[in-house]
């Protein structure tokens, strides 16, 4: 199966290098392309997880280094598009149909199933507005993983609102890529494990 995975700004991209060596090593997962939106390269320098992954990460299509790309070409054959971390401003922008940065626009342009890994202080993910998008998204079809927990500042106590745990969101990505109608293996590509 073929992964996009669209990085959103969020303290929640502090997590994701662990996530996609497990994606990177996951029998089903045959091709994994990675892109990231300015703020979440804030967090996380794109060369760093470049050098990690030893994987192109798109950033802007138009001054990341890379040879210029459309988000019809990023998406074109994927099986999953996966959002993680879904910041607060990701979720809006897709639930509304916005386009401002390459992973929202990739969203517009992508048909197949989508997943979306929240991420954000419990604060935000308890305010009414949050819940309003992540409903649309799943009316539009896309699945919502479960947050983990996080930490408020403000109350200091841990709450929901934190990035999923990789071993919990790959059991539930499975789930929702076979209530879909699980991807068909590619003809002559054959996996040990």
């Amino acid at each position: 199966m073929k992964v996009l995975v669209g990085i959103s700004g969020s303290i929640g991209v502090l997590g994701i290098p662990g996530h996609l060596i497990s994606l990177q090593v996951e029998k089903d997962v045959e091709e994994l392309r990675v892109l990231m939106t300015p703020t979440a390269a804030r967090f996380v320098n794109p060369q760093t997880l470049e050098a990690l992954l030893r994987l192109p990460i798109r950033v802007d299509p138009w001054s990341d280094g890379h040879p210029m790309y459309s988000p019809v070409d990023l998406v074109k054959d994927v099986d999953l598009y996966l959002i993680a971390p879904a910041s607060a401003t990701t979720i809006s922008r897709c639930a509304n149909g916005s386009a401002e940065t390459l992973l929202a626009h990739c969203y517009l342009c992508h048909s197949g199933p989508v997943a979306f890994a929240p991420s954000m202080s419990p604060e935000m993910w308890e305010h009414p507005a949050v819940q309003r998008n992540l409903k649309q998204l799943e009316k539009d079809g896309a699945c919502i993983l479960p947050p983990g927990v996080a930490y408020s500042a403000s109350t200091g106590t841990f709450q929901k609102g934190g990035l999923c745990l990789y071993q919990d969101m790959w059991p539930l990505l499975r789930s929702f890529l076979e209530q879909r109608g699980r991807p068909r293996k590619r003809r002559g590509t054959a996996r040990s494990g």
